[in-house]
């Protein structure tokens, strides 16, 4: 007997008691905005591009899903934007095919290492494996060698920065991240995004996960929303390789 038939206002209780306390989590993360504070922390990573013209980026992580990123693509393509996409290897190597489409219709592709480990917690070998294995898979959709990676969660050290630049690649974070992955609900992620966008922003995003529950309807309903939005305050979306090609 599972848990909701031996005790229905239990199990409902608490999964209202972990949506509650994912929403406070998700209040509190976006409001300390730690990514906000990345260039003091170090120049090494991009976490936005210092321009005057009103151009930002669009990234999502940690696809390719079959279920949510084909969703996606369909927006993007009906709105003629182009985005980037940091991709775990694992779910390249289970979905190439989906990862091909990503590229055949123009987006750029990132690498998010292979298992989205937390590579400070990695000995030295671990971060170089993690890093080749899904760079091997990225060159062997049309043989571009990708130029940005994005670590799991945004966590990193100097250790980590130094094998990631020894590996070719450039550090992305994002200056936006209004915590799509937490749940906040379509409007929140509207709401958060428009609030802090600026020249250069890098908005972190997700129409991927690591869990078997996990949803990006959210996500792809607030991405509708969004891109009409910010188009009317005069921002054009570009790649990554497009922001910070200076």
């Amino acid at each position: 007997m599972s848990e909701k038939e031996k005790d229905p206002n239990s199990w409902f209780r608490n999964r209202f008691d972990f949506a509650l306390l994912q929403s406070v989590l998700s209040d509190l993360s976006h409001f300390v905005a730690l990514e906000r504070l990345g260039p003091k922390v170090t120049e090494r990573i991009a976490w936005r591009a210092n321009i005057d013209e009103p151009k930002i980026a669009l990234t999502f992580d940690d696809g390719p899903d079959p279920r949510f990123t084909p969703q996606l693509l369909k927006v993007l393509q009906e709105f003629e934007v182009r985005a980037t996409f940091f991709l775990i290897g694992k779910h390249l190597e289970a979905h190439f095919d989906l990862a091909q489409e990503i590229r055949d219709r123009g987006h750029e592709v990132g690498n998010h290492t292979f298992t989205h480990p937390l590579l400070p917690r990695l000995e030295d070998g671990q971060i170089v494996e993690e890093i080749a294995r899904t760079d091997d898979l990225l060159k062997s959709l049309d043989g571009a060698q990708p130029r940005f990676l994005r670590p799991p969660m945004g966590l990193f050290s100097k250790r980590v920065l130094d094998l990631i630049q020894a590996s070719g690649y450039k550090t992305v974070v994002g200056d936006v991240y209004p915590r799509d992955s937490h749940l906040p609900g379509k409007d929140k992620i509207v709401m958060r995004v428009l609030r802090r966008v600026i020249n250069g922003s890098i908005i972190i995003l997700h129409d991927g996960g690591n869990s078997h529950n996990f949803d990006r309807s959210d996500t792809i309903a607030a991405v509708q929303k969004l891109i009409p939005k910010l188009r009317s305050r005069g921002f054009e979306f570009v790649t990554l390789s497009e922001l910070l090609s200076d």
